[in-house]
């Protein structure tokens, strides 16, 4: 509650007044104009002085054709305006929260995360609980709703957690008490295993591939593998990126469904990398060979940006390891394969997860800290002695 305080003397006695924060909904009405009519919304704001000041927007009808269409434009500016109230805490809804999370916390996640959690909201969240009071979701209630949903555990596991994040907001952002979220009652059987078989080559298997793809997908391939890169990060590289005379890689940004985001998938993909000696001769030779200057290593000669990683699995990946009987192939092969070759190679757990950038490769690892790029260097060039 948010109240004044106001005083007076009156013949020794001391006069208080208290007010206390409005609820408001504000009102919208309709306004003519030279060519039809224009939505007003109306609501107050209190400035520093505590006086209360009426402020008004204009909405166009062609956007927002009915009264309902302007209260849903303005649900999470109403939610912020109400959130300091009692009247506010006890009636804000999921929709409350959803509405605010899309404006405020959506923006701030990875592309991918972004077009799968917008999407889960939308198409499943929103229609069941964007009337329900926040104080009204219970674990129970969740739980019977999330094993009617129509797919497996892993995206059911995805939509708790997407519930838990919106009551966790709503604690952050006091619609509710701090206290225990009750989705960690909420458990999906099957949600922790992992449903996709992990496809693992041998380093010949490896050599096979390579030679028996075309350029440029031959060299996307050998990055991933003497490197240890997700296909993002791969799409992503920039000459720039490269340090060919200490032999050095810093990731500085990925290419993921058809974007470009400038921050890695975690803070320690960023780090530094050791690039042996044959991969900074190969790649070199490929940017010699050419006929334009696009920062892209591997660029599209048509559009000048990176490649569809989907197109080049399906078209040239896939078909060329169904040749060599190369079962389940997949982009994140190489990443799996380049663990495993290294655990072949018998490089310290502490170097295998410096190489393969993992912020907690496993929790015990993290008290090693960072190695040592000289032992990086020979770390990886003992695996990618195999690839070449």
């Amino acid at each position: 509650m948010i109240a004044k305080l106001d005083s007076s003397s009156h013949q020794g006695d001391v006069e208080m007044k208290f007010h206390r924060a409005r609820y408001q909904h504000g009102s919208v009405r309709k306004v003519p104009r030279s060519q039809g009519f224009a939505w007003e919304f109306r609501y107050y704001i209190t400035g520093p002085d505590g006086k209360r000041k009426l402020k008004v927007q204009t909405f166009d009808p062609v956007k927002f054709p009915t009264e309902r269409d302007v209260r849903k434009a303005v649900e999470s500016q109403l939610a912020a305006l109400n959130s300091g109230t009692l009247g506010g805490r006890i009636d804000a809804t999921v929709g409350t929260i959803i509405d605010r999370y899309l404006q405020d916390e959506l923006p701030t996640l990875r592309h991918s995360t972004q077009t799968t959690n917008k999407s889960m909201i939308e198409l499943h969240i929103r229609p069941r609980w964007e009337d329900v009071r926040l104080a009204d979701v219970s674990a129970l209630a969740v739980k019977q709703w999330v094993d009617k949903l129509p797919f497996g555990a892993p995206s059911k596991a995805r939509a708790r957690n997407m519930i838990s994040r919106m009551l966790d907001l709503a604690m952050l952002w006091e619609y509710l008490p701090l206290g225990r979220n009750p989705m960690q009652l909420v458990k999906i059987k099957g949600s922790t295993k992992r449903q996709k078989k992990i496809t693992v080559i041998t380093p010949a298997q490896f050599k096979s591939l390579v030679e028996a793809l075309p350029e440029p997908y031959s060299l996307m391939v050998l990055v991933c593998g003497c490197l240890g890169l997700r296909v993002s990060e791969t799409l992503g590289l920039k000459w720039e990126d490269f340090d060919f005379a200490e032999g050095l890689l810093a990731i500085h940004q990925v290419f993921t469904h058809g974007t470009v985001q400038e921050v890695p998938k975690t803070e320690t993909s960023g780090n530094e990398i050791p690039v042996h000696p044959r991969l900074c001769q190969i790649l070199q030779e490929w940017k010699n060979r050419q006929d334009h200057e696009f920062s892209w290593v591997f660029a599209s000669p048509k559009t000048g940006s990176p490649y569809s990683d989907a197109t080049i699995l399906n078209r040239y990946l896939k078909p060329t390891a169904e040749k060599l009987k190369i079962v389940g192939l997949g982009w994140h092969t190489f990443r799996h394969s380049y663990k495993s070759w290294m655990a072949e190679a018998k490089i310290s757990p502490a170097q295998m997860k410096d190489l393969m950038r993992h912020s907690d490769f496993k929790t015990t690892m993290d008290t090693y800290g960072r190695t040592l790029t000289p032992e990086l260097r020979a770390a990886n060039k003992t695996v990618a002695d195999q690839l070449f």
